[in-house]
């Protein structure tokens, strides 16, 4: 019968002893050394299921003992328990901030030891971790969460025909699924200040959205609609997903990565949408000029249009370039002539 091995890292012998009494009174098979360097040495040597280690140690505190472990390939994934007398949230937060995998205060009760051990155990059984060899489910493997996901996709996921422009989610609606492409184009769209819906988002064949609302708990900022050919979809319920995430590391990091170029991405859309303003503004200000000169040519400088823009010089200047080149604008010597002016009040729609 397979046993289980739990190393305890505690500098007070009383404590020590009472802990490997209860848990091999479990049916635990027990290793126990009485300060952090000990314990690391054992715990890279033995690589045991658990790791029970008290905070407050001389030569190398349980914080010290967590990097050192966490650093290893052999023991970054065995599960780590502090044994702690501080009860202060900062130590306790610090502690889980390190990785720690939960905390137990002293002075214990034997039940609540036992409980949070079991299920500990139980976690990391559901994760795969196997820290008698190398804990090969604790490296990173962010391809294998991604097929993990698509096959809860596949297997639980409620399949749906979306016509072409069907709503399928509404912005300031909370999510109950998640939602993967399958199959067709979706859009995302925002609401313009004026009432007008603007595209920020064309999600083609394996892409997924929902994934952010549903991690904080907060709701749709866009909505979602099928595009001009219709979308088939799987919608995977929300519990489904966070069962995911607490029981398979890989697809944690697996969104972290997908959420990670997201944010990329969405920081290149803010630059072209920034320069798109100033097109904006470009183009309100030559409005003005026109009626205010009676549409005849327009003398200013390229820095005084910009103090009237309130952007940079260039980016007023890559705005003009833009309207030359699509017939809207044209120099006369150092003048401005505007040659259509009903093409620069169109993009003020």
């Amino acid at each position: 019968m397979e046993t289980t091995t739990i190393l305890i890292i505690e500098d007070n012998e009383e404590v020590r002893e009472n802990l490997a009494e209860i848990l091999e009174l479990y049916g635990y098979t027990v290793l126990a050394e009485p300060n952090g360097l000990a314990g690391v040495k054992t715990a890279i040597q033995a690589s045991p299921d658990l790791i029970l280690c008290d905070v407050m140690m001389p030569e190398l505190d349980g914080y010290g003992v967590l990097n050192l472990l966490s650093e290893n390939e052999r023991t970054s994934g065995i599960p780590f328990i502090f044994l702690t007398a501080r009860t202060e949230k900062d130590d306790i937060r610090r502690g889980m901030n390190l990785g720690a995998d939960d905390y137990i205060t002293k002075p214990f009760y034997k039940d609540e030891l036992l409980s949070v051990i079991r299920t500990r155990l139980k976690k990391a059984k559901l994760r795969g971790t196997d820290p008698s060899g190398a804990a090969t489910a604790h490296l990173s493997n962010p391809e294998g969460g991604f097929a993990r996901l698509e096959k809860a996709f596949a297997e639980t996921g409620r399949p749906l025909l979306i016509d072409a422009g069907q709503t399928i989610v509404r912005e300031g609606e909370y999510p109950h699924f998640i939602y993967r492409v399958s199959g067709g184009r979706v859009h995302l769209s925002r609401s313009h200040e004026y009432g007008r819906d603007y595209i920020i988002a064309e999600l083609g064949e394996g892409e997924v959205f929902g994934i952010p609302s549903v991690l904080e708990r907060a709701p749709f900022h866009y909505t979602a609609r099928g595009a001009s050919s219709g979308a088939t979809l799987q919608a995977l319920a929300t519990d489904s997903l966070l069962k995911l995430l607490n029981t398979d590391r890989n697809i944690t990091e697996a969104l972290m990565r997908l959420m990670a170029s997201r944010v990329v991405a969405h920081s290149e859309r803010l630059v072209h949408q920034a320069y798109d303003s100033v097109r904006r503004r470009t183009a309100l200000v030559l409005c003005d000029l026109h009626q205010k000169y009676a549409g005849q040519p327009i003398e200013l400088s390229r820095e005084e249009l910009a103090q009237m823009v309130g952007s940079t010089k260039e980016s007023v200047i890559r705005a003009l370039s833009d309207f030359k080149r699509e017939g809207l604008v044209a120099n006369q010597g150092k003048k401005l002539v505007i040659q259509e002016v009903e093409g620069l009040r169109g993009l003020l729609v």
